[in-house]
């Protein structure tokens, strides 16, 4: 009998692996963008200033640069005294950056309070990546998510069951909430379809990491490498970058568009490893960097883009905003240059 299909993402059958194509079979719809001018890519960030590092210092220099005001810094500050070893690393490295990548497997999940790290439905992949990427940057995001907590709140014990529930429950708040601001006025003056995601500008509009902005960039014709080293330069220096991925006409006319939505949490500054977040499966997958644009053919690769062969878009980090993402704020400060 034949093999069963794959789940995709939310739960539906996804494509079946085909041969690699050539010709027409294999194109995407994002190849019009071979036909545009290409669009310049952003300057790298700084080295040094998003690097995860688990000192004290460091996250309250986060939460300032997230735009926090000193009142709450210092309410961070104490309240991060007093959590547990476990709840702390939580905080300080949602995304697991600091966990060597050569020691323990290539495939490690990624929870929340205990829980999945998982996309809600079939609709929020961008948004579940969306929001670690700014609970990575913004350490009181990251101990709401991971406890609850607020900034001065003393460290309560809890069942596990009830963390893990309560874990699940902020998460998908959260991604709710991403979601109707990325799909807002995403078509002029309408909204985006909630049926169909996210769109990746919507998204960049989105995007927060401590200060920093992004921008949208395709991935396709001879600029795709450049914006795939960007971002791998990007995630090597602590900006992690979110990817969208899909098929193309080979695997069907729906799959030829962006389906789906990863982050590319780190690299190494010699781009021989990278680790994907694959919010469908909340888990994080250590690859080979030079393999990113090549799912088609390296069955690693393609499951850490979601069962999709190929990288279609990219958010890259694009200066500093001041802005940051919060359960219960809205934006921040206005623009500045890096």
């Amino acid at each position: 009998p034949a093999p069963p299909r794959r789940r995709r993402p939310g739960g539906r059958p996804g494509p079946r692996r085909s041969r690699v194509r050539r010709g027409p079979g294999a194109l995407r719809a994002t190849d019009v963008a071979r036909l545009l001018p290409a669009r310049t890519l952003p300057p790298s960030p700084p080295p040094g200033a998003y690097a995860p590092d688990a000192a004290t210092s460091h996250v309250l220099d986060l939460a300032r640069r997230a735009g926090h005001p000193e009142h709450r810094v210092r309410a961070l500050a104490t309240t991060l005294d007093g959590l547990r070893p476990a709840d702390r690393r939580a905080v300080v490295d949602p995304l697991r950056r600091l966990d060597r990548p050569d020691e323990g497997p290539a495939v490690r999940p990624l929870e929340i309070a205990g829980a999945p790290a998982r996309q809600t439905d079939g609709t929020t992949c961008g948004s579940a990546v969306l929001g670690l990427l700014a609970a990575a940057g913004d350490p009181v995001l990251a101990l709401w998510l991971a406890t609850g907590l607020r900034p001065g709140d003393a460290w309560r014990h809890d069942p596990e069951d009830a963390r893990a529930r309560g874990g699940v429950e902020r998460f998908r708040t959260l991604q709710q909430a991403l979601k109707r601001r990325t799909n807002r006025r995403a078509l002029g003056p309408l909204p985006w379809p909630a049926a169909l995601g996210t769109p990746p500008w919507g998204a960049a509009r989105t995007a927060r990491h401590a200060d920093v902005r992004f921008v949208d960039r395709v991935v396709a014709g001879p600029g795709a490498e450049r914006v795939v080293r960007a971002a791998l330069a990007a995630a090597a220096r602590g900006v992690p970058v979110p990817l969208f991925t899909g098929g193309d006409l080979a695997l069907g006319l729906a799959t030829a568009v962006p389906r789906h939505v990863v982050l590319l949490t780190d690299a190494d500054a010699g781009a021989r490893w990278c680790r994907v977040y694959e919010p469908s499966s909340g888990t994080l997958r250590t690859v080979a960097a030079g393999a990113l644009l090549d799912g088609a053919r390296v069955p690693a690769v393609r499951h850490a883009l979601g069962g999709w062969p190929h990288v279609c878009w990219a958010l890259l980090p694009d200066g500093r905003a001041g802005e940051a993402v919060r359960p219960a704020a809205g934006w921040a400060q206005p623009p500045r240059p890096w």
